[in-house]
């Protein structure tokens, strides 16, 4: 039997601060990695100083675990930028192949995402301008671009079709550049981290440091207004711990879909308003995710009878259009396993779709078969290998297309061979 509150002081902070830990886990899990990433004294995938980019020469495998759910059909570009020295300058090179480059605040809001959909067919360079700074304040030349946080999270991606494309995607990448100065010393709310093991007493202290260094957007700050950081003792610490543990516990539940039916979505990821929970919940399973205007994220738990994806059992997944999916980029299928992480593959595959070369059936159909071992049927091209345990899947699809905005696309069931 859980744990009840001792007291009606203790009752009383618990429900007071259980939306302040659903409204602030995403800042906490931004500023972590942010920590790991521009950090950390050691090197790693995607890490770099503040207001330096850090770019992928590989695709991310299982192996990489700075944040969780990457894709593998796209390098990455990654950095931290400070911008309270002044306008950090973001150089993006002229359109070529499928590339964007995701800003995001320090509460995980994709604020402006700059690709192949609206950059300049030349190339543009944009000042990025902090919070309360002037237009006026872009250097001459320069796009202005206002940021709701002077922390900013810079996730750029850019299509690879494999080890050979590798040079060429590069080239890109090495495109995307940053110029400008970051502050003296690192924020406080990253300086002081608090770590001592005590995680809700943890969650509360770095909670608090970090609403000082970035206050609540316009119109959410309610969720904070009923918790007193100052009183972290007696029945108030007790209603608190309580808080965390519900906290956290709603938001892993709202982790998995609310129906079994595959492949359902938000078209408010990214750009989440006063939707606490859908905020939370991307932040623990999908941090950095895009705007539904560039990519539409799918996942699927459950099989075509509501049980959890498990790879004791073997799955197919027939597109009867051929994989004629509604996204005018590209689309595919990634897998995870129960960790958020790509989970080991014997064959080094994580992910199929639209650029895969995977083979039709006689009557045009495209049929994906995910299981531990190959089954007999299936071409090695159609086969996504899955781990022993529990998995899930998320289907990508980038530049959606209106028919699938609108719900007029109909999506297969994970179906139990």
């Amino acid at each position: 039997m859980e744990a009840q509150p001792s007291s009606v002081q203790a009752r009383w902070a618990l429900q007071a601060a259980v939306p302040a830990v659903v409204a602030g886990y995403p800042l906490l899990e931004a500023l972590q990695t942010c920590r790991r990433q521009a950090m950390s004294a050691q090197p790693g995938h995607g890490r770099a100083p503040f207001n330096h980019i850090a770019h992928s020469t590989r695709t991310w495998t299982d192996r990489d675990r700075d944040f969780n759910t990457p894709t593998v059909d796209l390098l990455y570009s990654n950095a931290w930028i400070d911008l309270r020295a002044g306008p950090v300058l973001l150089d993006i090179p002229p359109r070529s192949r499928f590339f964007v480059v995701e800003l995001l605040d320090a509460w995980t809001h994709n604020f402006l995402n700059l690709g192949t959909r609206n950059v300049p067919a030349e190339g543009a360079r944009y000042a990025l301008l902090a919070p309360g700074m002037d237009d006026a304040a872009a250097p001459a030349g320069t796009l202005p671009v206002r940021c709701p946080t002077a922390l900013v999270w810079l996730l750029g991606r850019v299509i690879v079709d494999g080890e050979a494309d590798l040079p060429a995607a590069r080239k890109v990448q090495e495109n995307f550049r940053l110029a400008g100065a970051a502050g003296h010393a690192p924020f406080a709310s990253l300086a002081q981290w608090q770590d001592t093991g005590d995680t809700a007493l943890d969650f509360y202290a770095n909670l608090s440091r970090a609403l000082a260094d970035f206050p609540p957007l316009a119109g959410q700050g309610a969720p904070f207004e009923l918790v007193d950081f100052s009183r972290m003792r007696g029945s108030a610490l007790e209603g608190l711990r309580l808080a965390h543990r519900e906290g956290l516990a709603l938001i892993e539940g709202h982790t998995h879909a609310a129906s079994k039916a595959p492949w359902r979505f938000s078209t408010r990821l990214g750009r989440f308003g006063r939707d606490y929970m859908l905020r939370a919940a991307t932040a623990m399973k999908g941090i950095g995710a895009l705007a539904a205007d560039e990519a539409i994220y799918a996942p699927a738990d459950y099989d075509q009878q509501g049980e959890l994806l498990d790879g004791s059992r073997s799955y197919r997944i027939r597109f009867d259009d051929g994989g004629d999916l509604p996204a005018d980029a590209f689309w595919s299928i990634t897998l995870y396993g129960e960790d958020r992480f790509l989970a080991p593959s014997p064959n080094g595959r994580h992910a199929l779709g639209s650029r895969s070369g995977m083979v039709k059936e006689a009557d045009g159909s495209l049929v994906l078969h995910v299981a531990h071992v190959k089954p007999a049927d299936a071409p090695e091209s159609n086969w996504l290998p899955a781990p022993e345990g529990v998995f899930y899947l998320i289907l990508r699809m980038y530049h959606p297309q209106r028919r699938l905005l609108e719900g007029k696309y109909a999506f297969p069931p994970v179906e139990r061979v």
